[in-house]
């Protein structure tokens, strides 16, 4: 899954055919066919794979701040350093989202459930912030939710656009501006 990972990422989905998969990895032909039925199977298990861990490293990290807004500020803070060891790569799935056009395509459904899974992971952040504290008790949680994916996904793409990390930077100016 290694080489599928890397190849997916650095040169996108349609870029990357099975047969340099095959070749890269040094897996027998027969064998990546008896696992995968085909390159959507493995496109599906790739995204599967990634979501586990991004979403289990961002928890992690997320659990060991004590700080209700430290917490908040944490997830935005550590896509920085991200973008610049991807050389502004970006987000795997937002990356193969734009590559898989039919709105009904598993590869979009499981692009859907990360980012499910993501505000998931903020909504409790918020949830935990909102109940720390009396200056945040009047703020609406689904609506921070959603205005912190948002502000999230858009300087993902605009750092990988712009190659810089200045909108992720803004986007942490924003999103302690939307807790004030």
């Amino acid at each position: 899954m290694k080489t599928t990972d890397e190849l997916f990422y650095s040169q996108g989905y349609h870029q990357t055919g099975i047969n340099q998969i095959i070749e890269e990895s040094g897996v027998a032909k027969a064998t990546f066919y008896s696992h995968f039925k085909s390159k959507e199977d493995l496109g599906l298990e790739y995204l599967r794979a990634k979501k586990n861990h991004e979403m289990n490293a961002t928890q992690d990290m997320v659990n060991g701040i004590k700080d209700p807004y430290k917490k908040y500020m944490a997830i935005i803070k550590g896509l920085i350093p991200f973008m610049e060891e991807s050389n502004f790569r970006g987000c795997g799935f937002s990356n193969i989202a734009v590559e898989i056009t039919e709105p009904k395509s598993p590869i979009r459904k499981e692009v859907k459930f990360h980012d499910e899974v993501f505000r998931s992971l903020i909504r409790d952040v918020v949830q935990e912030l909102v109940y720390s504290d009396k200056r945040y008790k009047h703020l609406n949680v689904e609506e921070i939710v959603d205005m912190y994916y948002i502000i999230t996904e858009g300087a993902l793409i605009a750092s990988r656009n712009y190659n810089d990390t200045w909108p992720l930077k803004k986007a942490v100016i924003a999103l302690e501006k939307l807790i004030q």
